[in-house]
């Protein structure tokens, strides 16, 4: 009798940790993709980090301007480069920013990161200093839809010193 006793609590338990298990994915399913991550607006978003080897410096006050963008100066090649843990862009669809230079023309190559390294040729952007340049570029042309990245890069696109730039309202949505 005792055994039985036993078993049937042993069962009980079984049963009660079946049913949860069952429902865990229900729950996990029901999350929802996210639809914006902020990587930078006035300081870096959550969970992202300056790993840039132009100079950099966050959250500059400009004369006039509500905005605290990033100040990068780039000598050849050099890049602004934020860094997130790997994360998957599943229900993100493009990359969106601000972008003004401090000379009459310069070009930047912007990439999507995968275990550090980018991914495919990017993407080129021709700045100058007349104000603020809306860039939206979706994830697909940078090699990024649906996949695991864990990183960005504004980087200089010549073998030349570029002069200073600020980018700054970088999303992806």
């Amino acid at each position: 009798m005792q055994g039985l006793k036993v078993r049937t609590a042993l069962l009980a338990g079984a049963l009660v940790a079946s049913a949860a298990f069952a429902q865990a994915p229900e729950t996990a399913a029901a999350a929802e993709p996210p639809r914006e991550m902020t990587v930078y607006d006035t300081a870096l978003g959550t969970g992202w980090q300056n790993w840039s080897w132009a100079k950099t410096e966050l959250s500059v006050e400009l004369k006039g301007s509500a905005r605290k963008p990033i100040k990068v100066e780039a000598g050849p090649w050099q890049a602004l480069y934020l860094q997130h843990e790997a994360f998957s862009t599943t229900g993100l669809r493009k990359l969106s920013f601000l972008i003004q230079g401090s000379a009459p023309e310069g070009v930047v190559r912007v990439f999507a990161l995968a275990g550090g390294k980018p991914i495919g040729d990017g993407y080129l952007v021709t700045i100058s200093n007349t104000g603020w340049k809306q860039v939206e570029q979706p994830l697909a042309t940078l090699g990024a839809e649906d996949k695991v990245i864990d990183g960005l890069w504004v980087q200089n696109a010549s073998a030349a010193d570029l002069p200073r730039f600020y980018v700054t309202e970088i999303k992806l949505q």
